[in-house]
C-alpha cells in the first residue's frame, strides 16, 4: 500500500461517486425542487443544471485519467518497472482485473459522449433520456469497481459478495455523491430572495433526506455483509490493519450519521414548518454547513476506503491481539464468585439500559436519567466484564501454523520427551521429576484450564516463557514449526485424557477429533485419513504380529460386511510395517494395511491407549498389543476396544452393528478444522 496507490484510488473513486450522485440528485431533487419555485425560476434551474454536468465533466474527466494512472500502479505492482507493452496486453487481456478495467473505461468514455451532447436537448423527453441513460451508465462503471476489488477474490460465497459490494457503491455514490450538489443548491436558495429560494431549499432537503434514508439503510446492511466476508470476527477487527482502517471507517461514519440525523430531526422539520416567504435564513446557513461537513466526511470515508482496498482483508492475516486481557466465560464460569457477579452486573445493565431509553424517549427528566443510565451501564458492565478477563497476548488469536497431523504429534511427542517431560511429567500431569522442587508447580497440560487456553496463548508461552515461573521460552531452541508440533502433541494429551471413557459402544458425543494422517497401503494406494470425511465411518486397527494374527483374520472374514455397512478398515501396525506381508506369510487379509506413515499413526493413536481401567490410569501405561478405534463420517473418535477390557467386538457383529449406528448417524457436530483451537 503506497501513498501513490491510496491517492490514484481515492480520486477514482470519489469521481465515480460524484457521477452518480450527480444523476441521481439531477432526476430525484434538483427538477422537482425548482418545479416548487413556479415558471419564473425556469433560468435558475437551467443554469444549475448546466451548472451540475460541469461538475460531472470534470469528475468524468478525473475518472478517466485516475483509471489510467491506476493501470499503471497496477501494473507496476504485478509486472514490475519498466512495464513492457506486451506485459501490459497480457495484464489487460489475462486477468480480470484487466477485464473489468476495459469494460468500466468503455463505460466512462460512453458516458463522455452524453455528457458531450447534453447541450442538445430539445425538450422533457430528452432531459429525462439523458438523465436515465447517463445514471445507469454511472452507476454501471461505480458498481463494476467491485468485481475488481477484495470481494472477487471470495470464491466460497458465489455472488453475494460481489452483489452486497456493488449494492454498497452506489448507496454511497447516491448519498455521498448528492452531498456536493445539496450544498450548491442551499448556497443558490440562500443568495435567492423571496419565497422562491426557500421553497427549493425546503423541497430540496425534504426530497435528499427522503432518499438518503434508504441508501444509508442499504449501506449499513452491505456493511456488515462486507464486514463479514472480510473481517468474521473481533480478533482480526481489532488485530489486523484492514480491521483497524474499518474501525476508522465506522468511527467516521458515525460522526456523519449523528450530522444527518441533526439535519433530518431538527433542521428539516423546522423549514418545512415555517411560511415559505419566512423561512428562518440561519436555518438555511446551518444546513449548508452540515451538508459541507457530511461531504468532507464523506471524503474522508473515502480516503479510508482508498486504503482498505489496498490492504489485504483481515480473514487472511494473523490478528495481533493488542489489549493484555479477554473475555471468556467457559474459562471463569467454574471460579466461586462469577455466575453471581456476572448476574449481577447483567441486571445493572439492564436496569441503566431502561433509563436511558426513558431519557431520551421523555423530555422531562432527561438529563438525570441519561446520566443515572449511563453510570449504571458504565459501572455494572465493568464489573462483569472484569469477573470475565483472562490474560491475553499478542498470539493469542493467531491461527496455528501446522495442521493437527500424526507426523507433527509424533514430532512434538519426541520434543516433549526431550525438553518438558522432566517438569511437566510423562503425561502431562505437571508430576515430572523435576516438579517437587518447583514453585509455582508445573501446570497439569490435560486439565480443563490449560483446554481453556488458545493455542495463540500456547505459542506465547513456548516463544518466551511464562514469567515468575520456571517455564522458559523456546525461541532460541526450537523453531516454529516445532513449537507448533509441541501444541498438537499438548492437544492430543488432553483429548486423551478426555478418552479415557471412551468404550465399545458410540459414544454420543463428538469432540474428540481424530489426527489426519498420510499413508500409503502394501499395495501402493497413497490416502490420507481425511479423504473418508463425509463418505465413510473408518476402524483403525492398531495390531502387532503375530498376536494379533487371529483377529486381523476375523475382521478380515467380516470385511465385506463392513464395507457393506458403510466403513473402510485400515490396518496400522505397531511395528515397522513393511515387514507386515512377510509375518503373516499365506495367510490373506483383505483390507488395507498402512505400511509408509504407520509409525507415525501408531505414535499418535496410542496415546488414547489409556482408560479407566487400573493399569490404563497410570501415568504411562504400557500399549496395547492391539487396539481398536471407530472413527466417524466427519472425522471424530467415538469408539475404543482394547481386547482383553470386557467382551467389546470379540465378535465381529457386534463391530458391525457400531458401524451402522454411525453411518447412519446425522452430523451432530461441526466438521473438525485442520488445526487445532
Amino acid at each position: 500500500m503506497t501513498a501513490l496507490g491510496i491517492a490514484v484510488r481515492l480520486l477514482h473513486l470519489a469521481a465515480s461517486t460524484q457521477l452518480v450522485g450527480t444523476f441521481v440528485f439531477l432526476s430525484w431533487v434538483a427538477r422537482p425542487a425548482w418545479q416548487m419555485a413556479g415558471p419564473g425560476a425556469e433560468a435558475a434551474a437551467a443554469d444549475f443544471d448546466r451548472r451540475l454536468l460541469q461538475i460531472s465533466r470534470w469528475a468524468l474527466l478525473v475518472g478517466l485519467l485516475t483509471g489510467v494512472a491506476g493501470l499503471a500502479v497496477q501494473a507496476a505492482t504485478v509486472i514490475g518497472t519498466p512495464v513492457s507493452p506486451s506485459a501490459l496486453i497480457r495484464l489487460l487481456t489475462g486477468t480480470q482485473y484487466g477485464a473489468v478495467w476495459m469494460v468500466r473505461m468503455g463505460t466512462l468514455l460512453l458516458l463522455g459522449g452524453f455528457l458531450l451532447f447534453s447541450e442538445q436537448e430539445r425538450d422533457g423527453k430528452d432531459r429525462w433520456a439523458f438523465r436515465l441513460e447517463g445514471g445507469l451508465l454511472a452507476a454501471f462503471a461505480a458498481a463494476a469497481l467491485a468485481w475488481a476489488g477484495h470481494a472477487a477474490a471470495i470464491e466460497d460465497w458465489g455472488l453475494w459478495p460481489l452483489a452486497a459490494d456493488s449494492l454498497h457503491l452506489l448507496a454511497t455514490g447516491a448519498w455521498l455523491g448528492g452531498l456536493l450538489p445539496l450544498s450548491l443548491l442551499l448556497t443558490l436558495a440562500v443568495r435567492e430572495p423571496g419565497a422562491a429560494g426557500s421553497l427549493v431549499a425546503r423541497e430540496a432537503a425534504r426530497r435528499f433526506s427522503t432518499l438518503a434514508l434508504p441508501a444509508v439503510g442499504l449501506l449499513v446492511l452491505t456493511g456488515l455483509v462486507n464486514a463479514w466476508v472480510h473481517v468474521r470476527e473481533f480478533p482480526p477487527l481489532v488485530g489486523t490493519p484492514y480491521g483497524r482502517l474499518l474501525l476508522v471507517k465506522l468511527a467516521v461514519l458515525g460522526a456523519l450519521l449523528g450530522i444527518a440525523a441533526v439535519n433530518r430531526t431538527r433542521l428539516n422539520p423546522r423549514l418545512l414548518a415555517a411560511p415559505p416567504d419566512r423561512v428562518p435564513r440561519h436555518d438555511l446557513l446551518r444546513l449548508r454547513r452540515n451538508v459541507c461537513l457530511e461531504a468532507t466526511l464523506g471524503f474522508g470515508i473515502l480516503l479510508v476506503v482508498s486504503g482498505l482496498g489496498l490492504t489485504p482483508p483481515a480473514r487472511h492475516i494473523e490478528p495481533s491481539w493488542p489489549f493484555p486481557f479477554r473475555l471468556s466465560w467457559e474459562a471463569n464460569k467454574d471460579i466461586p464468585g462469577v455466575r453471581t457477579a456476572v448476574t449481577a452486573g447483567s441486571a445493572g445493565v439492564l436496569v441503566g439500559t431502561a433509563a436511558l431509553g426513558y431519557g431520551i424517549l421523555r423530555a422531562r427528566h432527561r438529563p438525570w436519567a441519561i446520566a443515572t443510565g449511563l453510570g449504571f451501564v458504565g459501572y455494572f458492565g465493568l464489573v462483569s466484564l472484569r469477573y470475565l478477563a483472562v490474560d491475553a497476548y499478542p498470539t493469542t488469536y493467531r491461527r496455528p501454523a501446522v495442521p493437527y497431523h500424526a507426523l507433527s504429534v509424533a514430532n512434538g511427542a519426541r520434543l516433549y520427551k526431550q525438553h518438558c517431560a522432566v517438569c511437566h511429567g510423562v503425561a502431562g500431569y505437571g508430576d515430572g521429576p523435576a516438579a517437587r522442587g518447583l514453585r509455582p508447580r508445573p501446570a497439569d497440560l490435560t486439565a480443563k484450564h490449560a483446554a481453556d487456553h488458545t493455542v495463540g496463548d500456547l505459542f506465547w508461552w513456548l516463544t518466551h516463557g511464562i514469567p515468575r515461573s520456571a517455564m522458559a521460552g523456546f525461541a532460541d531452541r526450537l523453531s516454529e514449526e516445532d513449537r507448533w508440533d509441541l501444541i498438537n502433541l499438548l492437544r492430543t494429551l488432553a483429548a486423551a485424557e478426555q478418552a479415557r471413557g471412551l468404550g465399545p459402544l458410540v459414544e454420543p458425543d463428538p469432540s474428540l477429533v481424530a489426527p489426519d494422517f498420510a499413508y500409503t497401503t502394501g499395495v501402493g494406494e497413497s490416502r490420507s485419513l481425511k479423504d473418508y470425511r463425509g463418505q465413510r465411518v473408518v476402524v483403525l486397527v492398531l495390531f502387532s504380529l503375530p498376536d494379533s494374527t487371529r483377529r486381523l483374520l476375523q475382521l478380515s472374514g467380516a470385511y465385506p460386511d463392513l464395507r457393506r455397512s458403510g466403513a473402510e478398515v485400515l490396518g496400522i501396525p505397531l511395528r515397522a510395517g513393511r515387514g507386515v506381508y512377510r509375518e503373516l506369510g499365506e495367510q490373506a487379509v483383505y483390507f488395507p494395511i498402512v505400511v509408509d506413515g504407520a509409525t507415525e499413526a501408531a505414535a499418535s493413536y496410542t496415546l488414547f491407549r489409556r482408560d479407566l481401567t487400573a493399569q490404563g490410569q497410570l501415568p504411562d501405561p504400557p500399549i496395547p498389543r492391539h487396539m481398536e478405534l471407530l472413527v466417524d463420517r466427519q472425522g471424530y473418535l467415538r469408539a475404543r476396544w482394547i481386547p482383553g477390557d470386557g467382551i467389546g467386538w470379540a465378535d465381529p457383529a457386534r463391530l458391525v452393528a457400531e458401524v451402522e449406528r454411525l453411518a447412519a448417524e446425522a452430523p451432530r457436530a461441526p466438521a473438525p478444522d485442520e488445526h487445532v483451537h
